[in-house]
């Protein structure tokens, strides 16, 4: 599947999730408010309460999947431009090397170290 399909049914799964938990909290709450015992207000409390905080989590995570997921590309991109311009980079520096004709002279040693070789002080 494209990329960006799989993008787009990620974002919109996360948005499902999270709008369930959202409504799901809600409708808990409505039949929650109007209890007065506490153990008549704990099966919503279960229920709606903990199912929509899940339902609000899978949500987060269906949206940081989604965000790794571009991530990776962009990073998967950037990394190929990288290479193209150290191939490229590497290619000029070839041409550039072997297109140069590189001179070296050989000198004399120093006086310094002529004089100390006669005097048998150098070994």
């Amino acid at each position: 599947m494209n990329d960006r399909v799989t993008e787009y049914l990620l974002r919109l799964c996360a948005g499902v999730l999270t709008l369930a938990g959202v409504v799901t909290v809600l409708v808990g709450y409505v039949q929650l408010r109007d209890e007065a015992d506490i153990v008549l207000q704990l099966p919503y409390l279960m229920s709606a309460g903990v199912g929509g905080l899940v339902l609000v989590g899978l949500g987060a995570l269906a949206l940081i999947q989604c965000q790794m997921r571009i991530q990776t590309r962009r990073f998967g991109e950037l990394t190929d431009q990288l290479d193209e311009w150290k191939q490229a980079a590497l290619a000029e520096i070839r041409s550039f090397l072997e297109g140069s004709e590189i001179e070296v002279e050989i000198s004399e040693p120093t006086t310094t170290v002529k004089m100390a070789a006669k005097a048998g002080s150098v070994r």
